[in-house]
């Protein structure tokens, strides 16, 4: 159980439990036992009565004096019975009847207490005294039945467990929602953390308790860090292509000049690593916009990026070398944001879309679907298509199919590098419908899902 609010829940449950079941042994126990002190000062005040009624006759004999016994111990079986046992004579009280208790004699101020088994099957406490009276030296044992105070007992108990039982229900009721309360302002940051994965904050409010204070303010810190050393790579990589220009530039027109251009291989070696650099730098211009998954950002929003990208494709490609026939982008996509970089999903859209135009017809296709976390794109064209060798060759770096196209070749060797931070699957294969490219693009934002 890795829950802190699941294992703190257990445990004050578990607590409150033991709690009450104890509370409910102790006061069981307690009532039991006052119940016993009770029937035991009865006894000594029956016993004090019996002492007042009895009497030594004129032959020195022990005998109760009639009238002063009261009517309960004359009833057979009634739960109230004693004993006299003297030197001379044993007298029992008529409620036994025919029946006896076993009584030892005691000496004189000795006094007992103890259970025995009664007529009828009664459960007696009986107290028992050694006494002496006129002369006369005697054992006085009274007992009272315990079946009532034990019926009254299991009433209580039962009584009592349901109480407890309830003021147990509504004490883990209080419990759940004071714990419920207290966690909140983690559930809190829980929800702005899954905000900053989807790009919706820049980084977590730092109004929460102390007890986790200190660790969203490094987690902010961290955000920081990580958006300043970001956004220092691409401007290091910006001057260091603004700064590579100017060489490059004059390279490009040293290998115009007649002199060089008399050296067809210097000419054609010199042409060919200036476009090499061209060509890397271009790529490592692009890979540095690329954010990936996990990382704080603008979500993608298809239904206001893709028409101003469609807008402008259209407008480039409108007017072709060999035919006037204007381009149609066709494009549907369902009313979701999705949790992926704005820049990310741009870069890679745009690249299929541009390589979709540069060798289509008349008419490109492109579908996304999918949900927030899941993204599906396919981008066709009527344009020749590829056979199966050159569809291998597509996805290679800097790898071009017809050269007399412009361009380095590194449109599809950047979506492959989109595709591959977000850990995706890209297909390459001829389109059913128009007959040209079918590239088919499957992400999903595992940071965000909490698969990664």
């Amino acid at each position: 159980m890795n829950s802190v609010q699941q294992r703190l829940q257990l445990g004050l449950a578990t607590s409150v439990v033991l709690l009450m079941l104890l509370l409910w042994w102790l006061v069981a126990g307690a009532i039991e036992k006052f119940g016993e002190e009770f029937v035991q000062s009865r006894l000594e005040h029956d016993a004090d009565s019996v002492l007042s009624a009895l009497q030594v006759g004129e032959n020195g004999v022990l005998q109760l004096t009639p009238g002063r016994m009261t009517n309960i111990y004359n009833q057979p079986f009634s739960g109230h019975y004693f004993i006299v046992l003297g030197d001379d004579k044993t007298l029992y009280s008529r409620s036994l009847w025919d029946e006896s208790l076993a009584v030892s004699r005691l000496p004189k101020g000795e006094v007992r207490q103890w259970n025995v088994q009664g007529p009828a099957g009664q459960t007696l406490l009986m107290w028992a005294g050694g006494f002496q009276k006129q002369g006369q030296r005697f054992t006085l044992a009274v007992a009272e039945d315990l079946t009532p105070l034990s019926e009254s007992l299991v009433r209580f108990n039962w009584y009592f467990a349901g109480l407890s039982l309830l003021t147990l229900l509504i004490l883990l009721g209080v419990q759940h929602y004071i714990i419920r309360r207290s966690f909140r302002p983690l559930e809190k940051i829980l929800h702005e953390v899954k905000n900053l994965q989807q790009g919706a904050v820049g980084q977590l409010s730092e109004k929460v308790p102390a007890e986790v204070r200190l660790l969203v303010r490094e987690v902010n810190h961290l955000l920081r860090l990580l958006g300043e050393r970001l956004q220092r790579s691409r401007n290091a990589l910006g001057n260091l292509a603004h700064a590579l220009k100017g060489p490059l530039s004059l390279l490009n027109q040293l290998g115009q000049q007649e002199n060089v251009r008399a050296l067809p291989g210097l000419s054609a070696s010199l042409k060919q690593q200036t476009d090499s650099i061209q060509q890397l730098m271009d790529r490592e211009l692009k890979r540095a916009r690329l954010m990936g998954q996990g990382v704080p950002g603008v979500r993608f929003s298809p239904q206001e990026e893709m028409p101003v990208l469609v807008d402008v494709l259209q407008r480039i490609f409108s007017v072709r070398n060999e035919q006037e026939k204007p381009l149609n982008i066709h494009w549907r996509a369902p009313e979701v944001v999705f949790v992926f970089d704005r820049d990310d999903m741009l870069e890679l859209i745009g690249n299929l879309l541009d390589n979709a135009c540069k060798w289509a017809r008349s008419q490109v296709r492109c579908e996304l679907q999918g949900d927030k976390h899941h993204l599906q794109l396919v981008v066709e064209d009527d344009g020749p298509g590829c056979n199966d060798e050159e569809i291998k060759q597509l996805t290679a770096r800097g790898v071009r199919i017809d050269e007399a196209a412009p361009g380095h070749g590194l449109g599809l060797a950047i979506v492959r590098d989109v595709v591959d931070i977000y850990s995706g699957k890209l297909t390459l294969d001829r389109s059913s419908a128009l007959g040209g490219l079918r590239v088919s693009v499957c992400l999903e934002n595992r940071a965000v899902n909490g698969s990664a």
